[in-house]
């Protein structure tokens, strides 16, 4: 597909990078939503919200093609004369962002004094950041447990040399083992019953969208480290992230 101009248009640090690759393969490359002609090929940053679409449908054209991450059905609507693609929804940035999760989340907590050479870690969770937060901790030489509702994970888990563990039954799994906690499972997980069974010094490092799945205020009352960290690879690692969103709109557009 020919391109004329590409607009990379909003404040997130992720888009530096965007930007510069597109300029350093040669194209024109813009930040204001004035020069937007019927030729344009918008980027934006996640996520694209409503607020986000009622500016843009002053500026775009029908046909507009249109990149974005965490596009919702409201701004489908609301620019539903443009062409709209998700990069979010695309296994290969999935798997690039979930690979970055991993990394920013586990520096996160080494950063406030978790050492994991030897210790015990939980995993709750292993869609594409569980499993990578998994495999990354036992790099780092701990002992890994992934909790799961499906039990055909197992053999997959046992694989990466982890033990399987049925989240349902997480009450009689000697939770007081466990040094450090990452949950990944958007739904309340770590509640009060369950908290209470978790040692004193225990962290739990949550990645699970809001409201995240802890007790957070519970959390505090025990004492007891609990963080909600979310979109790390925007905040930890923009200009790696960035590039995984320039790459795999690149690939898309010569796709077209």
């Amino acid at each position: 597909m020919e391109i004329f101009n590409i607009c990379v248009w909003g404040k997130d640090k992720r888009l530096d990078a965007v930007e510069h690759f597109f300029y350093d393969r040669g194209y024109d490359v813009y930040r204001e939503l004035e020069y937007i002609d019927k030729n344009s090929i918008l980027i934006l940053p996640p996520p694209v919200n409503e607020d986000i679409a009622n500016v843009l449908k002053e500026y775009v054209h029908s046909g507009q093609i249109i990149y974005g991450g965490a596009i919702s059905d409201g701004v489908k609507k609301i620019l539903e004369q443009c062409k709209l693609w998700d990069y979010l929804s695309w296994q290969n940035v999935v798997t690039e962002n979930a690979r970055l999760t991993a990394k920013g989340i586990i520096k996160q907590a080494i950063n406030v004094g978790a050492i994991f050479e030897e210790a015990s870690c939980l995993v709750t969770g292993y869609g594409f950041c569980g499993k990578e937060i998994a495999i990354q901790l036992k790099n780092s030489l701990a002992n890994v447990d992934v909790a799961v509702r499906r039990k055909e994970l197992r053999r997959e888990i046992e694989k990466i040399n982890c033990e399987y563990v049925d989240i349902n039954d997480l009450k009689i799994n000697n939770l007081e083992k466990y040094s450090y906690i990452f949950n990944s499972v958007p739904a309340l997980i770590f509640d009060k019953d369950i908290i209470d069974l978790l040692a004193p010094d225990a962290m739990i490092f949550d990645i699970a969208s809001k409201p995240g799945g802890t007790e957070f205020s519970y959390c505090v009352e025990k004492g007891i480290y609990a963080v909600n960290s979310l979109g790390i690879p925007g905040k930890e690692y923009p200009d790696e992230a960035g590039k995984i969103i320039a790459n795999a709109v690149n690939e898309h557009i010569i796709s077209l």
